[in-house]
């Protein structure tokens, strides 16, 4: 169940940064930071104003995504359209710093607590596992389900497809790549705030809590592949399986054999188990 659990928290953040590579081509370190964003507002949203979980959950993703569109317009827009790869790694680093350091200015360093949303425990074939923990993994899933057949079936999500396969090919159908990129960004990074919101009240809310889950959702998509969106869902249950028995059984040293478990998948097949170079759905 644990390893569901950070396999569904995995999914979320690597699927968003698959999303946003696939349609902007560029890789968004940022997406930790975002996440991190996303968990303060969670959590500020539901303590001082009292709202209930699903409205602090909307409200925090729609503000981080709004913040994703202006990223986007002003930071990232001139260089992706232009292909320029090394400038907005520079810049989604740069962001991650300003984002970390500037929470910690303005939120403290001291971490947050947010009160379990559904508490108590459940009894799953005789298995008393937490309830809090439980419906993380079942809302990570629904989402992930949910972009599934969004980018499957939607005008929007076939759009978004398009524009990824071919630029050029995508603008003489009529659809507009800059709106598109926009909707990614949004989509992408409002699964990172996601994430961040449904994990504060497993974990402590703090300025740098989003380092960790982004190395571990970058090493799924290198399993994965980079681009394809099954992959980083099959790469998230290999790593949450992989971290949750190896915690259980080795301890701290589970990360070492981790690490050397993704260098070997790199050696046998470079590209990821699905092979992602560009934005694969099927």
């Amino acid at each position: 169940m644990n390893g569901l659990m950070l396999a569904g928290l995995y999914s979320l953040i690597s699927a968003g940064v698959t999303l946003i590579f696939g349609v902007l081509h560029i890789v968004n370190f940022a997406q930790g930071a975002f996440l991190m964003l996303g968990a303060y507002l969670f959590y500020y949203v539901i303590t001082l104003f009292g709202f209930d979980f699903y409205t602090s959950l909307v409200l925090a993703v729609l503000i981080v995504g709004g913040l994703a569109i202006l990223t986007e317009r002003y930071l990232y827009h001139r260089f992706w359209l232009h292909g320029a790869v090394l400038p907005c790694l520079v810049v989604s680093v740069g962001l991650t710093q300003i984002m970390q350091n500037g929470a910690l200015l303005v939120f403290g360093i001291h971490e947050k607590n947010v009160d379990s949303v559904f508490s108590g425990t459940i009894n799953i074939f005789g298995l008393r596992y937490s309830f809090e923990r439980f419906m993380l993994i079942v809302f990570a899933y629904l989402i992930i389900a949910g972009l599934m057949v969004f980018l499957n079936t939607s005008k929007r999500g076939l759009a978004m497809r398009a524009v990824a396969q071919d630029y050029d090919g995508a603008r003489l159908l009529g659809i507009n790549p800059k709106r598109i990129a926009m909707l990614g960004m949004f989509i992408g990074v409002g699964l990172a705030a996601v994430a961040g919101a449904i994990i504060a009240p497993v974990y402590a809310v703090s300025a740098f809590m989003g380092e960790f889950l982004m190395i571990k959702a970058f090493l799924v998509i290198v399993i994965g592949g980079l681009g394809s969106v099954p992959g980083a869902l099959i790469g998230a249950l290999l790593i949450g399986m992989f971290e949750s028995f190896g915690t259980m059984y080795f301890g701290h040293i589970t990360d070492v054999y981790l690490f050397v478990f993704v260098i070997l998948v790199m050696a046998v097949r470079p590209t990821g188990l699905f092979s992602g170079t560009i934005f694969q759905i099927r």
